[in-house]
């Protein structure tokens, strides 16, 4: 029986209603369940659960959705709220006696059918990035142990898309997305990115020798991420299906592909791939930094701008930095100085001493911790300071010498009142110019301020990270964290408070013939610098 062109119309209309109608019950379902997931993944990180698969969990019942795959979805996300609702089946990391222990717990961790570091039960394109991050923690423990990395079963997930003709179509799969798949913070291109990481300098898994990738799969990869960026924006990113238009601004993933074309200080790493469109670069990623902060309960959307506006900032400063012109620099400091103090005033958990990855908590986080930029901006390194913002001893404006017996409010205002100082440190021996977080004798603020000084951070996030039970958070682990804030080398000062700072500071030049104190910005840049020396005849 055939029907009449009009019923034909009719059934057409009335299939579209119902699939729109589809869509938006999952979509509505779907995000109503998936912020409080985010909520559980969170508070179940607090209480140190392995959560270091749950982002690409989430991403995975994404995949189903922009898929058409609505029932699956709806299903698998049921499930997950479940399991974590209830705690059922989930690996609580224990207090390790060893660092043998540790590793044996994570390599325990590993699926012996597929191989990779996740339930095989989500969708096939969620494998490889929790397993790098898996993997790169447990490189960090192997080397501590002395020990090769080696893992119980091969990784024969990566079979899968050993070809150049499998290649391309994963990476095509998962990089065109509809409609639904867009209105997520993170789109599944993020599986495109994370197989670049085997030719970023980020990959683990090809760094140990743990998979082959071969010459041709690597020229593969190359070819397909140097088609696909956006010559308008500079970016890569999502393409709708249908339009092959890029479907948003993906500054997450551009930082991570970018490294597979230039090194730290911006040069080509092959030739035969030179970075294209950095001027657009630039200023697309000033713009997407420059956006509106989240709603207050949206924490996908604020785990999303914790991690997105770190690596937008840290795009900047490493690969763009040289060639960008002094309005452009003054915007991205502006825009950097915003993004630290809204780090310490909504992440920063003082009695912890580390930061959180959601707004207003009451705990730190390694992931958290680890999307703070302040290392970048130079504070922890007086070279790469002098790179981006010049020389100490040039940039600091000296406001003089004075001779006294003894400091007054009106002499300490006179450093202290300026308007962009955010911390004043004080040497008793002089500073060293050189690393001026060496012989600091004291600290204060002298306005009103949430940014701590790097000489009282760092030691903080140590002492946290020294009773912290948690060893792995989404992506972080507390081992490289460790490893980065341990090389830093900053010695805990006095902090001069409580009303009594001009008392602290007389008690400081009683001791000296002569006081040096250097001002310092929120972006720890050193502005100002005053003398005090006690007059010769004393």
């Amino acid at each position: 029986m055939f029907l009449s062109r009009k019923k034909m119309v009719l059934v057409s209309v009335a299939i579209l209603a119902a699939t729109l109608l589809a869509g938006g019950f999952v979509m509505f379902r779907t995000v109503s369940q998936g912020k409080d997931l985010f909520r559980l993944n969170k508070a179940l990180l607090e209480e140190g659960y392995y959560m270091a698969d749950f982002e690409f969990k989430m991403m995975g019942i994404v995949y189903y959705l922009d898929k058409g795959h609505y029932l699956e979805a709806l299903s698998t996300l049921s499930q997950l709220h479940s399991r974590l609702s209830n705690r059922a089946g989930l690996n609580k990391v224990p207090q390790f006696a060893s660092t043998e222990e540790e590793l044996e717990f994570y390599l325990g961790l590993q699926n012996p059918k597929t191989g990779a570091f996740m339930d095989e039960s989500f969708p096939y394109c969620t494998f490889n990035e929790p397993t790098e991050n898996v993997v790169a923690h447990i490189a960090t423990l192997a080397r501590e142990t002395g020990s090769p990395v080696q893992l119980k079963y091969p990784l024969r997930y990566l079979d899968e898309v050993n070809t150049p003709e499998k290649l391309r179509a994963f990476l095509d799969d998962v990089s065109n997305i509809g409609w639904l798949g867009n209105r997520f913070p993170e789109t599944t291109f993020v599986f495109a990115r994370s197989l670049a990481s085997s030719v970023n300098g980020e990959g683990v898994i090809r760094e140990s020798g743990l998979y082959e990738f071969s010459e041709v799969y690597e020229a593969t990869l190359l070819d397909w991420l140097y088609e696909n960026q956006d010559p308008e924006t500079g970016y890569w990113g999502p393409k709708l299906r249908g339009t092959g238009q890029l479907a948003r601004l993906d500054l997450n993933n551009t930082a991570s592909i970018i490294k597979v074309f230039v090194d730290r200080n911006g040069e080509h790493i092959r030739d035969a791939y030179p970075l294209r469109y950095r001027d657009r670069l630039f200023a697309t990623t000033l713009g997407v930094i420059d956006r509106p902060l989240p709603p207050e309960d949206a924490l996908d959307e604020w785990h999303d701008w914790n991690i997105a506006t770190t690596k937008g900032i840290r795009m900047l400063l490493r690969y763009f930095w040289a060639d960008a012109s002094e309005a452009e620099k003054q915007r991205a400091m502006d825009l950097i100085a915003d993004h630290v103090r809204i780090k310490f005033e909504r992440f920063y958990v003082a009695e912890d001493g580390g930061f959180s990855l959601y707004p207003d908590s009451q705990h730190a986080s390694l992931d958290g911790t680890a999307t703070m930029v302040l290392g970048d901006i130079g504070a922890f390194s007086t070279e790469r300071q002098a790179r981006l913002w010049g020389d100490p001893e040039a940039i600091i404006e000296d406001l003089g010498r004075v001779e006294t017996f003894a400091i007054t409010p009106e002499d300490l205002a006179v450093i202290s009142a300026k308007p962009q100082v955010n911390s004043l440190r004080f040497y008793l021996r002089g500073p060293d110019y050189g690393n001026l977080s060496a012989n600091v004798s004291a600290l204060m603020y002298p306005q009103q301020t949430v940014v701590l000084d790097a000489t009282e951070l760092v030691p903080n996030v140590l002492t946290w990270l020294e009773e912290q039970p948690v060893s792995m958070g989404n992506w972080t682990s507390k081992q490289s964290l460790e490893s980065y804030y341990s090389s830093v080398k900053m010695s805990a000062p006095r902090v001069l408070g409580n009303g009594k700072e001009l008392e602290g500071v007389s008690d400081l030049f009683a001791w000296s013939e002569k006081l040096t104190i250097v001002a310092f910005d929120q972006l720890q840049i050193p502005i100002y610098r005053m003398e005090f020396v006690r007059p010769a005849d004393f």
